[in-house]
């Protein structure tokens, strides 16, 4: 088995106190990276994140910042290289992982929250990605596999993440000739993140989930976090633009 080292590379991934960020963030530190920890509200989850990747022997520094607000990101990217130097390898992971309900319930907050993550914040992270990572860099975002078809009562989730899907394949046109990558990864659901966090209460819907994949299994954090690793590893240096999805056959 291939190990991608990243020793000397610096990493900023957002949403990283939990979930997939938290798997990805702890990932990049074992392989050797240096990770930028970005919250919005967990600090504790945070905390733990950087702990983890110390213990593993690497470094890493928590900092918060909102990413539905252009200015924090601003100040997330200022801080990871005022910490680490220049920026190797961003991961947008943040992003709200609710389904919205019906369009016909769906409210004007309702929107502008979802959007101002899921939308807004994908939109001005990959920005700051593109402006300040280093040449031969890598830049990944975390899509999402309901994407693929329409399904009722994900209008509002799914059209949010649609915004990112397409950002991405305009980046890696704008700035490859830097010899960054850009791609997405479109996760399906996923054993310990978002709906399947630790401890929610969703035996049934876990049981659907698993009876419908091929693989007879729900995804995890890891899963997703292989696929992160192949993205900014060398196997897939000529790989950009792309859409991969993460599901064990789920369409």
């Amino acid at each position: 088995m291939t190990i991608t080292d990243l020793t000397g590379k610096v990493a900023v991934v957002t949403g990283s106190s939990r979930g997939i960020g938290r798997a990805i963030a702890i990932r990049l530190g074992a392989r050797g990276a240096q990770v930028v920890v970005n919250y919005a509200h967990g600090a504790q989850g945070a905390a733990e994140t950087v702990a983890a990747i110390i213990a593993a022997g690497s470094d890493a520094v928590a900092v918060q910042a909102d990413v539905s607000d252009p200015g924090q990101i601003e100040a997330l990217f200022d801080a990871a290289r005022s910490r680490f130097g220049g920026i190797d390898i961003v991961v947008a992971n943040a992003g709200i992982d609710e389904t919205g309900g019906p369009i016909v319930d769906v409210t004007e907050a309702d929107y502008d929250r979802m959007f101002g993550v899921n939308a807004k914040g994908a939109f001005f992270t990959l920005q700051h990605a593109a402006r300040t990572v280093n040449r031969g860099g890598s830049i990944v975002l975390i899509g999402s596999g309901s994407t693929g078809r329409p399904v009722a009562g994900f209008g509002l989730y799914a059209s949010s993440k649609l915004v990112g899907n397409y950002l991405v394949g305009v980046l890696a046109q704008e700035i490859g000739e830097r010899e960054v990558t850009v791609n997405t990864i479109l996760a399906s659901a996923t054993d310990g993140a978002g709906y399947f966090s630790a401890g929610a209460d969703n035996d049934e819907l876990r049981t659907l989930v698993q009876n419908a994949s091929p693989l007879g299994r729900m995804g995890s954090v890891d899963d997703v976090s292989d696929a992160v690793e192949f993205f900014i590893g060398p196997l897939s240096r000529w790989v950009s633009g792309a859409q991969l999805l993460v599901s064990g056959g789920q369409n």
